[in-house]
Parts: structure tokens; C-alpha cells; sequence
């Protein structure tokens, strides 16, 4: 009779362990396949004080900033909006025809 008791036990734990694996697994396929929308991180462009935006342009899959003041010469900063990662700078600077 005891024998009896611990196989139904067993088999009862056993199909726990089976129904809760079961779920889990459905639930991380679920999220891998719907992922979630993330929320906004603020982002700074690094530039000196006194510096605004004048321009904000997508060119070739790239966001174009361009920006002026802050004691340099006005610029463009390519981001890379996916990842929010400088791709490059590029000063404006009057050319000297002498």
C-alpha cells in the first residue's frame, strides 16, 4: 500500500515538474518572439555649452544633427539611430580665398 502512495506521489510530482517546464518554455519562445518595446533613453550629443540644434535630417539611414555655437564652428554629427552611436563629425568652416 505504502508502494502505491509513493508511485502516485512520484508520478504527481513528476507531471507538475512536465506542466511547469511546459510553460516556461512557451513563455521565453513568447517573449524571444514578441519582443517588447523599450522605453526612450535620453541621449546627449557631447557638445560644449552654448551649443543648439539647428537641424535634424535622416540621410542614408543616418540621423544628421546639425548644430552651432558653443565656441566652434558649426557641424553636422551623423548618428546611427538604431544604436545612438557617433558615426563621424563634420565641421563647417569658411573657406579663405586669398
Amino acid at each position: 500500500m505504502d508502494k502505491l502512495k509513493l508511485i502516485k506521489s512520484l508520478v504527481a510530482v513528476i507531471t507538475f515538474l512536465l506542466v511547469f517546464g511546459g510553460l516556461l518554455l512557451l513563455t521565453l519562445i513568447y517573449k524571444k518572439a514578441h519582443p517588447q518595446a523599450h522605453a526612450y533613453e535620453e541621449q546627449s550629443l557631447q557638445q560644449p555649452q552654448g551649443s543648439s540644434i539647428a537641424s535634424v535630417t535622416e540621410a542614408d539611414g543616418k540621423l544628421a544633427v546639425l548644430v552651432k555655437g558653443g565656441g566652434e564652428p558649426d557641424r553636422i554629427i551623423l548618428y546611427n539611430p538604431k544604436t545612438m552611436q557617433k558615426v563621424i563629425t563634420l565641421h563647417l568652416q569658411e573657406k579663405n580665398n586669398d
